[in-house]
C-alpha cells in the first residue's frame, strides 16, 4: 500500500462533552447505539419519553445502577417493545437458552435499537441500517467462539465470511488469532469499527444517490478531510459547504445577511465552527437553515451537519487512539496497542484512510445496489 507523506494535520473537536470516555462498543466491530444516540443529542432517555416509556427507562436505569438483575415483570415490559415475531425468541434467550443467539434475525443491540426508532417513524428501515444489522448479525458465531477462547478459529471465520472479511485485513487478522484473551481484541476492535462506521456512512451515501437517480456523485465526500483541506476537519468543511450554498464568501457575509436578520448570530461563533474548534447545536443550526435556504432545503442540511459530525467522531478517535499509541513506541505497552498507530488497513494517517476506504466502501455499496 502506497505511504503519504502527511504535510497536514487535522484536528478534530472531541464530539462529547467533558474528557474522551472509555470506548463504548457493541458486539464485536460496532459502536454501541449509545454513540450515536449522544451524537445526534438524542440521549436514550429521549427515545424512552417518544415511546411514552420513561417509567421503563427509569426502570431499568435503577436495575443498572444497583446492578440488580432485571425482573420478570422488567424482561416483560421490555420485550413487548420488541417486533412480535422475534419476542419468543428473546424470553427464550433471557431465560438462559443459548442456541437462540444463534438463530438468523435474533436481536442485537443495534436490531433493537433500530426496532424502536421504526416504531416511532412508522418507516421500514433503511439500507445503512439494515448494513448495521448485517454487520451485527455477521459476528454472532466469531463472538461466541472468542468468548470462548478460540480466536484462532475466530479469525478463520472472519477472513472467510463474504461480508465481514471486506473489515478485515492481514495484521488485524493476525493480532485476532494470537489473542490470548478478550480483552487483547480492544485495539482491533477499535480499528475494525471505525471501518465499520466508515462503511455504514457510504452506505448511506449511496442510497442517497439512488434516490436521487446520481449515482457516482458521493453527497459526503466533500465532507472527508485530505491532503488538500489544510487542517478543516469535517465541521470546518460542513460550514465550509454551508457558505457556499448560502451564496457567500466569508463568516463576516453570512453573519450580515439580510436572511438572518431574526436571529441573533453571533461571528465568533461562526468562526469556531469555520475553525472546526465547536460543533454547533442542530436545534440553533436548523433556524438558520430555515432562514437561509427554506423548510424544504433544511433536510440537506440536517444531513450533511449529521455527516460531518459522524466523520469528525470517527477522526477524533482515531486520532486519540494514534497518539496514545505514538506515545508508547518503543515500550513494551506498545504491542498492546497494534494495529495502532498505524490507521486501519495499515495507513499511515488519517487523512489517506479517510480518502483510500471511503472510495472503497462507495464502490463496494454501488455494486450492492445495483446486483
Amino acid at each position: 500500500m502506497a505511504r503519504i507523506v502527511q504535510k497536514f494535520k487535522t484536528n478534530f473537536t472531541n464530539p462529547f462533552d467533558g474528557r474522551a470516555k472509555a470506548l463504548e462498543l457493541s458486539g464485536l466491530f460496532l459502536f454501541d447505539p449509545i454513540v450515536e444516540m449522544k451524537l445526534g443529542g438524542n440521549p436514550l432517555r429521549s427515545l424512552y419519553i417518544e415511546m411514552d416509556k420513561e417509567s421503563l427507562y427509569k426502570r431499568l436505569e435503577r436495575s443498572a445502577k444497583l446492578d440488580i438483575p432485571w425482573s420478570k415483570r422488567l424482561s416483560n415490559d421490555v420485550i413487548e417493545l420488541l417486533p412480535s415475531q422475534i419476542q419468543a425468541d428473546v424470553r427464550a434467550m433471557l431465560a438462559g437458552d443459548e442456541s437462540v443467539a444463534q438463530r438468523a434475525g435474533i436481536v442485537g443491540h443495534w436490531t433493537f435499537y433500530f426496532y424502536a426508532v421504526e416504531s416511532l417513524r412508522d418507516k421500514p428501515l433503511h439500507s445503512h441500517e439494515q448494513w448495521t444489522i448485517d454487520i451485527e448479525r455477521a459476528c454472532v458465531d466469531v463472538a461466541k467462539l472468542c468468548n470462548q477462547g478460540d480466536f484462532s478459529a475466530a479469525a478463520r471465520l472472519l477472513a472467510n465470511d463474504p461480508l465481514m472479511r471486506h473489515f478485515l485485513w492481514p495484521d488485524a487478522l493476525e493480532i485476532i488469532e494470537k489473542s490470548s484473551n478478550f480483552q487483547d481484541l480492544l485495539p482491533v476492535r477499535a480499528a475494525v469499527a471505525l471501518d465499520a462506521r466508515l462503511s455504514i456512512m457510504a452506505c448511506w451515501d449511496v442510497q442517497l444517490q439512488v434516490a436521487t437517480d446520481d449515482i457516482g456523485t458521493s453527497n459526503f465526500a466533500i465532507l472527508l478531510p485530505s491532503q488538500h483541506s489544510k487542517r478543516k476537519s469535517p465541521v470546518g468543511l460542513f460550514f465550509q459547504w454551508l457558505l457556499e450554498k448560502a451564496g457567500v464568501a466569508t463568516i463576516k457575509a453570512l453573519s450580515e445577511d439580510v436572511r438572518l436578520d431574526s436571529l441573533c448570530v453571533d461571528i465568533g461563533t461562526l468562526g469556531a465552527w469555520s475553525r472546526g474548534t465547536n460543533l454547533p447545536k442542530w436545534s440553533y443550526l436548523k433556524s438558520m437553515s430555515v432562514a437561509l435556504f427554506g423548510k424544504v432545503e433544511t433536510e440537506e442540511t440536517q444531513r450533511m451537519y449529521w455527516a460531518a459530525t459522524y466523520f469528525n467522531f470517527i477522526g477524533y478517535l482515531a486520532e486519540l487512539v494514534s497518539e496514545r499509541a505514538k506515545k508508547l513506541h518503543g515500550t513494551p505497552a506498545a504491542d498492546a496497542l497494534a494495529p495502532w498507530p498505524a490507521m486501519p488497513f495499515g495507513h499511515c494517517s488519517i487523512e489517506s484512510w479517510f480518502s483510500s476506504r471511503y472510495q472503497y466502501w462507495l464502490e463496494f455499496h454501488r455494486r450492492r445496489f445495483r446486483d
